[in-house]
């Protein structure tokens, strides 16, 4: 099978505190609208086609935008180097799950388990929202991101047919044994757009917005 996008579920609670193991002299955290440039470096050096203004199109001009989700990594030196999102999309996934999204590392400083630090870190943002799971997806190619999902604690969430075949590949060339997860098929409802006034605007009138 050719390669699909895999989603990855783990659940959270307020209780339980991630471990999110960072090397020594790096910082994990949210970034305000003003330093939006700082993740579009970030994402531009990760991945490439994310240029000035990006940050305005992309993040902010999104039903789920709100600063404090939106975090960047910083190495010894202070220079961005990594950035995750804590985002929320509950006309897809429910009012109980969470969804991390924009998980990059510059290629420098990747092989350090620096994604997977970030994507714990944030899984507690999103439990002291009152989430009480969290999602993500990740290429069925890219192994080493979904063996380190699994180690955290992630399991493989099915949301279309063929997915669980292809999972069993991905144990295989792995070389783990199976999960045992949920083999439901839970797909996104289909509402691919969100409600509005988005949350930045809600906050904006005044109102209190995790």
């Amino acid at each position: 099978m050719d390669a699909m996008d895999m989603t990855l579920e783990k659940n959270v609670t307020l209780n339980a505190q991630s471990a999110a193991d960072f090397p020594a002299g790096y910082t994990f955290r949210s970034i305000t609208r003003e330093e939006g440039d700082l993740w579009e470096k970030v994402m531009d050096a990760a991945f490439g086609d994310y240029q000035a203004g990006t940050f305005e199109q992309v993040m902010v001009d999104n039903y789920s935008y709100l600063p404090e989700r939106v975090h960047v990594l910083f190495d010894e030196t202070s220079t961005p180097c990594g950035t995750a999102t804590a985002w929320s999309q509950p006309w897809r996934w429910g009012e109980n799950e969470g969804f991390i999204i924009f998980v990059g590392v510059i290629p420098s400083h990747r092989g350090h388990g620096l994604g997977t630090s970030m994507v714990l870190q944030l899984c507690d943002v999103i439990a002291h929202r009152g989430e009480q799971a969290v999602l993500l997806n990740v290429d069925s190619d890219n192994l080493p991101a979904i063996k380190s999902y699994l180690n955290a604690g992630f399991l493989p969430r099915l949301t279309a047919p063929g997915e669980a075949q292809k999972w069993s590949e991905i144990f295989q060339q792995l070389n783990v044994e199976p999960a045992t997860y949920n083999t439901e098929l839970r797909p996104p409802m289909d509402n691919p757009h969100p409600p509005r006034p988005y949350l930045l605007e809600l906050r904006a009138q005044g109102l209190n917005v995790l």
